[in-house]
């Protein structure tokens, strides 16, 4: 009866009083980190999150940390700017699909509604940098008032969303104004994005300007209507999806429109992904169509425009895209879409494409063309159905819901939902609150796929492998080596530290990247036949500070890492030794 009952209060608050101290929403001091008042707490009292980081200001420590209580609900009356770099963290760390335990849920972040005034459905307005862990995210209100997006970025920062579940929304979960900011998803679970009547609506991410980095890694995405990913025109200088799981997705995964610099989308799930078709004579989604008209796969690439200063920056950069160790797979009952909106002429056109493709014909070129673009691979990639251990009716009834609402929203003027996916917590006294434990497990058992991944890894999120996602963290910094080694230079992801190249001519050290570095650089080299091969690492002074390679090594290509936690910023070397040859670069650490 608990989540009954908050409910219900909920709806009776007040605000608090101005003459209240942070002390008064405070239930523990430990060190630097609070631990904030839950809405029970306070005696069915909300806003205890927002007023504890508002009134945090004297003397606020580097190190403070806000922890929430575990099964706590943070309903917000109104959506803090944050004042400093902020951290706010459940207090279970456990990840979200790998907890059974009932009784520890995540806290709850929401909206919450005052009687007689309007609703307020829940925000952050990051002006610094963010981290938020642990957490159930859901931009609502228990009376079922709906957000139209939760974090929503009024500077340039860093946001970090990290072991969070997020529910509802009627548009997407992070908006991004502000140039350069830079977003991490990481072990996340995602569910339910279906709250606006609306093809392209409900997903995680819309941006309006260029970015630095998007960060997604050992995500979790079930059942969406709309677009997940929108990165329109405006590219990031980094876009990386590596080790996601994505089931019944309606809109196109990827609202890419072409002009990303670089992208590695590697060794993730799409499972029934873009599935609704598009109009050619489309007119009602500007900004959110292909430029020249063509279906939007799963990869989408076009040459910058020849002319306009907005493009000089970016135009004559490298194109560098990899798409490889992905499972594609559509369900046959989605096969007639296409057809069903062409016969039935749908909105006045006959003239339907699908978008259940990997990419259009401009991008297989592109693809195609070596010369042009030599750093455009398309690597192995899976067709095959997962055999999930438990997916309850993601892959019957949900299926068939997706398909009815994806033929019902092609008629723009459709009132058309996806239904709800619930299996625990069903009903609108559970409006807030996701299902507990996660009902599902997206584990499988097909030998192709469980080490079809980079390094011999599972497919998809990892956290569904939880003794495999231990034996990834191990090696994860050398796989990113790797997939930034392929971007560069036109291969495909690297087994360790040796690569599939075949054996140069020469004996050669690289210029490490990036460079300069905080706090981890890749380092490649290649040797013309089998050696003893050392590569260390010296500090300005000549003293050795890092051994990277110590052994037999195998004649070839390779990329290691060099991490420099822990080293001050300044200048340091890298010597390689193999035989008798022996050279040396230099590289700084920026911190």
């Amino acid at each position: 009866m608990k989540k009954l009952l908050v409910i219900m209060a909920v709806l009776l608050v007040s605000v608090p009083a101005s003459s209240q101290t942070l002390m008064d929403y405070v239930l523990e001091q430990r060190g630097d980190t609070l631990v904030i008042k839950d809405f029970v707490d306070m005696g069915n009292q909300a806003n205890s999150l927002t007023q504890a980081l508002l009134l945090d200001t004297d003397a606020v420590p580097a190190g403070r940390v806000y922890e929430l209580r575990i099964n706590g609900t943070y309903p917000a009356i109104n959506n803090p700017a944050t004042l400093r770099p902020t951290v706010i963290i459940g207090a279970d760390p456990t990840i979200l699909v790998n907890n059974t335990n009932a009784a520890s849920a995540p806290p709850v972040i929401c909206g919450s509604v005052i009687e007689g005034s309007p609703a307020n459905t829940g925000g952050f307005f990051p002006g610094h940098d963010l981290t938020v862990k642990n957490c159930a995210i859901v931009p609502a209100t228990a009376a079922g008032d709906l957000g139209w997006a939760f974090f929503n970025t009024s500077a340039t920062c860093r946001v970090t969303l990290e072991n969070d579940m997020f529910e509802r929304t009627r548009w997407v979960f992070m908006q991004g104004s502000n140039s350069g900011s830079s977003y991490f998803f990481k072990d996340c679970y995602f569910v339910n994005m279906n709250g606006q009547p609306c093809c392209r609506n409900g997903g995680v991410y819309d941006g309006f300007s260029p970015m630095d980095t998007m960060w997604v890694e050992n995500c979790t995405h079930v059942m969406a209507q709309g677009m997940m990913y929108k990165f329109r025109t405006y590219p990031f200088e980094r876009v990386v999806f590596n080790h996601n799981t994505f089931v019944n997705m309606s809109g196109v995964n990827f609202l890419d429109l072409g002009y990303q610099l670089s992208v590695s989308t590697t060794n993730n799930i799409f499972v029934n992904c873009n599935v609704q078709s598009y109009c050619v004579n489309d007119t009602i989604n500007p900004g959110e169509q292909d430029l020249d008209m063509l279906p939007l796969g799963l990869v989408n690439v076009r040459a910058f425009p020849d002319t306009g200063a907005s493009w000089d920056q970016w135009r004559n950069l490298p194109r560098q895209y990899l798409f490889e160790g992905n499972v594609v797979y559509w369900d046959p009952r989605l096969a007639d879409i296409t057809s069903t909106l062409s016969a039935g002429n749908v909105n006045g056109t006959s003239n339907w494409l699908d978008q259940q493709i990997i990419m259009n014909s401009r991008t297989e070129g592109m693809f195609n063309d070596n010369t042009a673009y030599p750093f455009l691979t398309l690597g192995t990639n899976y067709t095959e159905l997962p055999n999930f251990t438990d997916s309850k009716d993601l892959l019957t009834t949900q299926v068939d819901n997706l398909k009815t609402f994806s033929i019902a929203t092609a008629t723009y003027a459709s009132p058309a939902l996806l239904p709800d996916w619930r299996v625990v917590n069903i009903g609108p006294d559970f409006y807030i609150y996701s299902d507990w434990p996660i009902p599902v497990d997206l584990s499988y058992s097909n030998a192709t796929l469980l080490t079809g991944a980079t390094g011999g890894f599972p497919v998809g999120d990892l956290n569904w492998f939880p003794a495999r996602k231990a034996d990834w963290l191990a090696q994860r910094s050398t796989e990113y080596a790797a997939i930034q080694h392929a971007l560069e230079t036109g291969g495909t992801t690297l087994t360790g530290v040796e690569t599939a190249e075949g054996v140069p001519g020469e004996f050669r050290l690289q210029q490490n990247y990036p460079n300069p570095f905080n706090p981890t650089t890749t380092i490649s080299f290649t040797l013309p036949r089998t050696a003893t091969v050392t590569l260390k690492v010296f500090n300005a002074l000549g003293q050795e500070v890092g051994t990277l390679v110590n052994g037999t090594v195998t004649a070839g290509s390779h990329v290691v890492t060099f991490d420099a936690t822990g080293l001050a910023s300044g200048m340091y070397f890298y010597r390689l030794t193999g035989g008798d040859q022996t050279q040396m670069k230099r590289m700084v650490v920026l911190k």
